[in-house]
């Protein structure tokens, strides 16, 4: 076997001819960028649309809404304080912001600026970078445009250094590295949108005022003409005119109503269609008057599935920022993981975990309470006595209980076993007759489902109620 063969890489672009390479850069593969002829930065003037910003902003909140947690795991006590020092200098919301760009282009990149902390280095600033910039080469590689110039035919494209940029991409392929935007979708609804508002606004300035109708006598002048058109030229404007007294002026409503729904029903479907390109869904952007509780629901996990998808996007990027800042500083394999999560995820995972952890006898600090639960060091007390007599308490709980089944089971046995049996025999009375005139089980299932609702079973539910009775007045007695 020709294991040479298995490991190198045939189809690739410098193999196919037909492919034709632009200084080794290899084209945005965006059909609408390359139909109209412009770069990324179309894109960007986009979000100057009203409604779509505030689906990005929506879609963004979900993740910015998180709590953040640098888990220490194996790390070095010195390296873990190191890395979360820098998290809490930077702007780290601001840079979330900025990763949550990657969905909406594609890519994004990211420049790191390094300085001096005593004997390391640690990013001062995490700068995000306009994408037009860079391309990427026909190996897919990063590269910063350097000295470009399409029109003196210059191009010096150079390779990113992979310490000091960081490159995110969102959903990227061999066939287009630049990534899937979201954006892209919404660039012909956003288009549309603006010409159908162009052409409301010119409506309505002409079909927004009554119309006036001057009426002169047959046979009048041009002079007079002119002069009533002037007149009611500045009545439009003032409200006030002077005429003849032998000519009138009519005031006609515009019929526009029919109209005007046209431009509203263009204007609310390309927000529908710009909703469903950012949150993939539309209810929590436009409320409307039909819609059920099933669909609201539905739609709701659909754009929580997409903000932890983003969420993934920012975690991932933060953790290779942690590790370049190992790369460059450490050597250890150890690191600790950042980790965005939600208020509910900590009642609900980190409580039940710490909880039973003190319930062994573990005891967490006071800074381990305010680094995980967010709570100020005024906020609370740590009870050392009640968590030892924890193992006390366990035991004297454990005897009750073994103490109130052990009562529970004495008054089950102390009933005649006529009474059970009477009790069930009345009960499945008319299943018995059933089964002895049953001619196969089919006919016996369909009677059956017949005489159920006729089954009497209220003597077993008052016996039931004594003993769920007698049994609650034991339990509290013993409390």
């Amino acid at each position: 076997m020709d294991t040479k063969t298995l490991t190198s890489e045939i189809a690739t672009r410098q193999n196919f001819e037909k492919i034709v390479t632009y200084w080794n850069m290899l084209p945005d593969p965006d059909p609408i960028l390359r139909k109209i002829g412009k770069d990324i930065t179309t894109y960007r003037e986009l979000m100057t649309d009203p409604h779509l910003f505030s689906t990005i902003q929506q879609r963004k909140s979900g993740v910015l809404s998180l709590n953040w947690e640098l888990q220490q795991l194996d790390s070095n006590q010195n390296e873990y304080d190191l890395i979360n020092n820098f998290l809490n200098s930077i702007n780290l919301e601001n840079l979330i912001d900025q990763i949550l760009n990657t969905p909406l282009f594609g890519f994004t990149v990211f420049e790191i600026i390094w300085k001096k902390d005593g004997s390391y280095l640690i990013p001062e600033r995490i700068d995000e970078k306009p994408q037009e910039w860079f391309f990427f080469d026909q190996y897919n590689n990063l590269n910063y445009k350097k000295n470009f110039n399409p029109n003196l035919g210059t191009n010096e494209g150079e390779i990113i250094n992979p310490l000091k940029f960081i490159l995110v991409q969102h959903k990227p392929t061999y066939q287009n590295p630049y990534g899937e935007r979201v954006l892209s979708r919404c660039f012909w609804p956003v288009t549309f949108k603006r010409g159908g508002l162009k052409f409301w606004i010119t409506f309505t300035e002409k079909y927004g005022n009554p119309f006036l109708v001057g009426k002169l006598p047959r046979g009048s002048s041009q002079q007079d003409i002119d002069n009533l058109l002037s007149s009611l030229d500045n009545m439009i404007q003032d409200a006030v005119a002077v005429i003849p007294d032998d000519s009138s002026v009519e005031i006609k409503e515009a019929q526009r109503s029919s109209s005007v729904e046209v431009f509203k029903e263009l204007m609310n479907f390309m927000n529908s269609e710009i909703s469903k390109a950012i949150l993939t869904q539309t209810l929590t952007t436009e409320v409307q008057d039909t819609g059920t509780y099933a669909a609201s629901k539905t739609m709701g996990d659909m754009l929580e599935k997409v903000q932890q998808a983003d969420k993934r996007i920012v975690e991932r990027t933060i953790n290779k920022i942690i590790d370049l800042i190992y790369q460059i500083n450490f050597n250890s394999p150890n690191k600790p993981k950042f980790i965005l999560y939600a208020d509910e995820d900590v009642d609900k995972l980190l409580a039940e975990r710490d909880q039973i952890l003190v319930n062994t006898g573990i005891k967490f600090t006071k800074d381990y309470y305010i680094r995980n639960y967010n709570l100020l060091p005024d906020d609370f007390e740590i009870n050392t006595s009640e968590a030892s007599s924890f193992a006390e308490k366990e035991k004297v709980n454990e005897a009750s209980s073994f103490e109130n089944k052990d009562i529970t089971d004495n008054i089950i046995t102390q009933l005649p076993d006529k009474l059970l049996q009477l009790q069930i025999e009345s009960t499945l009375k008319p299943v018995l007759s059933l089964i002895e005139k049953g001619e196969s089980y089919e006919t016996i299932m369909e009677e059956l489902a017949k005489t159920y609702p006729a089954m009497s079973t209220n003597q077993l539910e008052d016996l039931l109620a004594k003993l769920l009775f007698i049994s609650e007045i034991i339990g509290r007695n013993q409390l």
